[in-house]
């Protein structure tokens, strides 16, 4: 009964957030600042970790910056607020040339799963003085949307932070609904899986799914992503996780 409410709820706030966001593809779009690291984390023993943001244009530039929790329904991304991590100063100006700290910021004791995934969202804030549609309302100009992991407290983490990161258990399969085929990827291990390279392997050739980063699937959880008409599905589905060497991924049974 406990996991029904849950899913309801993220669901409601994930909707809640489409409201008042724009969409996620923004964040696709070419930038205007830089951000490192990427795949931020904020071990057990830390209490926060540090995000960088800098203006390498020549004109300042106001950012928001917001954390929620994160989770996967239905084969999609849901998010929803929390306050559980803060990302401090929430809100930022930062002149041409210069850069500026975000603290990522745990307000709670370590999480006692393995790993709890977060969103980061940077959303630039357009000026005074920007340009807008007649009767529109407030926008944001870009959208920047990173992965954030907290780990649990453990003696055993400390100088071996990689090492001890939880590992992806993954499968595949094959379907399709009305808007055409997909691929699922299910993930039941206790680590997070970052997905890039992604292609069908058969003996006579490779058939790309995506060259580059393909996406993410959180532990517990299982991401549909649509297949173009001209991808053959055929073979057995390789890719490589978490920055490691392709490798293949097992079959779910049909």
């Amino acid at each position: 009964m406990k996991s029904i409410f849950l899913s309801l709820a993220l669901l409601f706030f994930a909707l809640m957030l489409l409201v008042i966001a724009p969409p996620p593809a923004a964040a696709q779009q070419p930038g205007s600042i830089l951000i490192w690291p990427i795949n931020p984390v904020i071990e057990g023993d830390d209490r926060a970790a540090a995000l960088w943001l800098e203006n390498p244009g020549k004109g300042p530039v106001t950012l928001q910056v917001r954390v929620y929790a994160w989770a996967q329904l239905d084969g999609r991304d849901a998010y929803a607020p929390q306050d559980e991590v803060l990302g401090t100063p929430p809100i930022v100006s930062i002149q041409p040339g210069e850069r500026q700290l975000i603290r990522l910021t745990r307000t709670t004791p370590p999480p006692t799963v393995a790993e709890k995934p977060y969103r980061v969202i940077v959303d630039e804030i357009p000026t005074s003085d920007a340009p807008t549609a007649p009767g529109a309302a407030v926008s944001f100009r870009m959208r920047y949307s990173l992965p954030l992991f907290s780990y649990p407290a453990g003696e055993e983490r400390k100088g071996k932070a990689k090492a001890m990161q939880p590992q992806p258990a993954l499968g595949w399969r094959l379907g399709s609904d009305a808007s055409g085929r997909y691929l699922e990827i299910r993930n039941t291990g206790a680590g997070h899986a970052r997905l890039t390279d992604v292609a069908f392997m058969t003996g006579s050739g490779r058939s790309a799914v995506a060259e580059g980063l393909f996406g993410y699937v959180l532990p517990g959880a299982a991401m549909r992503w649509p297949l173009p008409q001209a991808t053959k599905a055929e073979g057995d589905l390789s890719a490589a996780v978490n920055g490691q060497k392709s490798a293949r991924i097992e079959r779910l049974p049909e």
